[in-house]
């Protein structure tokens, strides 16, 4: 086993685990996403009169839809579907009416989800490192350790036009010492299951990829990854070799780069 990754489930076990990660992750309270009132009051009328396709049509208008359902993207997409689907629409329907209609304006104005947030709350940390963060014309000329500021897109732009990585979507860090670089994504896996046990493949993956020379690749992953479990996804953390660890290890990871 990575003996980052060993130290990462030790750390995991430990008191105080997630009062550190606190404070790289923060969820924040967020404020509710409020209608207009003209909306609410539309909203309000095809409710209680029952006007099921009005309903619909102004609920996929709004930037929150009040259930969770696979078949409302589509229908953002192309609203002229819900006279063609009856059946589908029935079926919705009949969940948002079960809300009452104090329950359907709670959740269309519920607040963004914190985990949406996460990898801008990693960024956000990045100077407590307490290396200098940069623009990309002061990272160019340091001859010490700095990261470059960006957001994910920027980052994986000059990692892919300066550094020769192949990347097909955004990272979280990219760090220069000397001529050498550090370039990684960070997660916080919130909920076992699903698209969330697959982000230890997705670490692994991103470190397999392509990088030019002097390019060093880590994937920073914190959560119920580092529980023992008895599951195959455990099973890979035992076996894995890679630089695949905890954000609360970043500083000294840095320090023996």
């Amino acid at each position: 086993m990575n003996t980052w990754t060993r130290r990462s489930i030790v750390l995991a076990r430990s008191a105080g685990y997630l009062d550190a990660l606190s404070k790289i992750y923060v969820m924040n309270i967020n404020p509710r996403r409020p209608l207009t009132d003209d909306v609410e009051r539309k909203l309000r009328d095809a409710f209680h009169n029952k006007k099921t396709k009005e309903l619909m049509h102004l609920l996929i208008q709004n930037e929150v839809f009040p259930v969770k359902d696979s078949y409302v993207g589509f229908f953002r997409l192309a609203p002229h579907a819900i006279d063609k689907n009856p059946k589908t629409i029935e079926r919705i329907a009949a969940r948002l009416y079960a809300l009452g209609i104090s329950g359907l304006i709670r959740e269309a104005t519920r607040p963004k989800e914190t985990n949406r947030q996460l990898g801008n709350s990693f960024r956000k940390w990045l100077p407590r490192l307490g290396y200098p963060v940069v623009n990309s014309a002061d990272f160019d000329r340091t001859s010490g350790i700095a990261i470059l500021r960006g957001g994910d897109s920027y980052l994986a732009q000059y990692a892919r036009k300066k550094l020769g990585c192949g990347l097909s979507k955004g990272i979280d860090i990219l760090l220069k010492s000397g001529n050498r670089y550090l370039i990684g994504e960070a997660k916080f896996l919130t909920t076992p299951g699903g698209e969330q046990d697959r982000g230890f493949d997705d670490a692994s993956n991103f470190i397999k990829g392509k990088s030019g020379p002097n390019v060093k690749r880590i994937a920073i992953l914190d959560g119920y990854i580092w529980l023992e479990r008895e599951t195959g996804l455990h099973r890979k953390i035992v076996r894995n070799n890679l630089d695949i660890f905890s954000a609360l290890l970043l500083r000294e990871y840095i320090k023996n780069f």
